[in-house]
């Protein structure tokens, strides 16, 4: 019978561990699809899980966004059917802002190393 539950435990750490690994390491997404102005791509914010999102804090009075900066993740872009086209790292998702540049899209988070542009198949506008 130990035996049993040691392996029902096991089991259910193996079936958990897969939601836990796509939690942390491909992102959940934020916000929702930002579509070009042609309709042809669009993008999708995914933040990362991180031990700061875990721990409260407290902050002076007009710096409580600040925690917003700390959330890093990525910005994916896809074709309308769903492929994706690639991908920039951005620290701050909630606050990165992204652009459609003709044939690119532009993703600025603030940080000092800026992402190269994400190059599209063609034309955004």
């Amino acid at each position: 019978m130990k035996n049993r539950s040691l392996l029902m435990a096991a089991l259910a750490a193996v079936i958990l561990a897969y939601p836990a690994y796509l939690y942390c390491y491909y992102g959940v997404a934020y916000g929702s699809k930002q579509y070009s102005p042609n309709g042809a791509f669009y993008y999708q914010k995914y933040k990362l899980a991180s031990w700061r999102n875990w721990v409260p804090t407290m902050a002076f009075p007009g710096q409580g966004s600040d925690k917003l900066y700390y959330v890093n993740g990525y910005v994916r872009v896809y074709t309308a059917a769903g492929e994706q086209i690639g991908q920039a790292r951005a620290s701050g998702v909630p606050v990165a802002e992204v652009h459609w540049a003709g044939d690119a899209v532009v993703v600025m988070d603030g940080s000092v190393d800026q992402a190269d542009p994400i190059m599209l198949p063609g034309r955004s506008d």
